[in-house]
């Protein structure tokens, strides 16, 4: 059977976008398939906060730190197109077992090279002006290299760029099966027949272990539901991701705000109705209106629970599949950052066949066993 492509990409989030729009750029002749529209899945219910704080251990740190510099880069190649939004984040915290371990991240951080340092209140509502921070907090961690991410808009450029360099873009067409020979993937079977390729990435998120399982290849990688509220435009906007006690909060693209907080993703994974769902967007705009007092005149206009991938070991998992020649899959919980940076890196060992070290602690025969 004659090869068609040099490339297949399965999954057109973040991350399968990213690698299509390298591996474009690297001279490959591509084709990428999604189930549905590019970005519509996990990358579209994201908070999409690009940072490396919350990242250990430290090697998984350093990844991320490079992701968010991926990021960077990629927004001059686009001339501004990236949906890439810098400024930084802002972080405080309540209770004295909290803000130990705030105290000792922002040390440990500091001490890594990380922009991470403590400001007043009063320049915190400098840098905010629609803050309210407690009398009771003496200072706030900024991390002035973060930035958060238009994720659909990024999307959208990745694979506008990529068809320019000869991408075939496919949306809505899923991928029924896998046919496979000695070691290879030999075809793709979707709706309207055959795709074949030299090499296959899998980028499926969250459906990753559903996907290979067929080729009898463990890849652990569970599924972490989140619930996200968008408001309407507050008389007052932010600029910037705010993690506050009990609410986290940045700008959205359509002028809004944007809300979650981790205690509430549970109750909306086991919400049997939309009235819950209600219910828990308006809790996280109550929460959101202790913090950005504007928001109290504002509306819920969307609330949208998400599935994000999560490796068994809570790491990245990239490269190549055990026990196959052509396919590689990438899996992570940290897409959004490092979507450009895998993308970059992936294509450099499919296509250019330089496994990069970077990637040595994060690939996928680390479970077989």
């Amino acid at each position: 059977m004659t090869t068609q492509h040099d490339l297949a990409i399965v999954g057109l989030g973040i991350v399968g976008a990213s690698v299509a729009y390298a591996a474009a750029r690297a001279g490959a002749r591509i084709v990428a398939l999604d189930a549905g529209a590019p970005g519509e899945g996990t990358s579209g219910t994201s908070f999409a906060w690009l940072n490396a704080a919350r990242k250990e251990p430290e090697v998984y740190h350093r990844l991320n730190a490079d992701g968010m510099a991926a990021h960077r880069e990629l927004a001059r190649e686009l001339g501004g197109d990236a949906g890439h939004h810098p400024g930084g984040s802002l972080e405080w915290a309540e209770g004295d077992e909290q803000e130990r371990e705030l105290r000792a991240r922002v040390e440990r951080l500091a001490r890594r090279g990380y922009p991470a340092e403590w400001i007043s209140r009063e320049r915190a509502r400098a840098l905010e002006p629609a803050l309210v921070v407690g009398d009771h907090v003496r200072e706030v961690a900024l991390y002035a290299a973060e930035a958060w991410l238009d994720a659909p808009r990024l999307i959208r450029a990745l694979l506008r760029a990529a068809s320019a360099c000869g991408a075939v873009i496919r949306e809505r067409a899923p991928v029924r099966s896998l046919r496979a020979r000695g070691g290879r993937v030999e075809a793709l079977v979707a709706d309207d027949g055959e795709v074949t390729a030299g090499s296959l990435v899998v980028c499926v998120g969250p459906s990753t272990q559903a996907f290979v399982a067929p080729l009898g290849v463990r890849v652990p990688v569970g599924r972490v539901p989140g619930l996200l509220a968008v408001t309407s435009p507050p008389a007052q906007p932010l600029r910037r991701v705010v993690h506050a006690p009990g609410i986290h909060l940045r700008p959205d693209a359509g002028g809004g705000l944007l809300l979650g907080a981790e205690d509430v993703d549970a109750p909306a994974a086991e919400a049997r109705s939309p009235s819950r769902l209600d219910e828990l967007a308006a809790l996280l705009l109550e929460r959101a209106a202790h913090v950005v007092p504007a928001a109290r005149g504002v509306k819920v206009v969307d609330r949208r629970v998400g599935v994000r991938p999560m490796p068994a070991d809570r790491h990245t998992i990239a490269g190549r599949l055990p026990g196959f020649d052509n396919i590689w899959v990438v899996a992570t919980h940290s897409g959004v950052t490092l979507g450009p940076l895998l993308g970059r890196l992936i294509t450099d060992e499919v296509v250019g066949g330089a496994p990069h070290p970077s990637l040595a602690p994060f690939r996928p025969d680390r479970f077989v066993y």
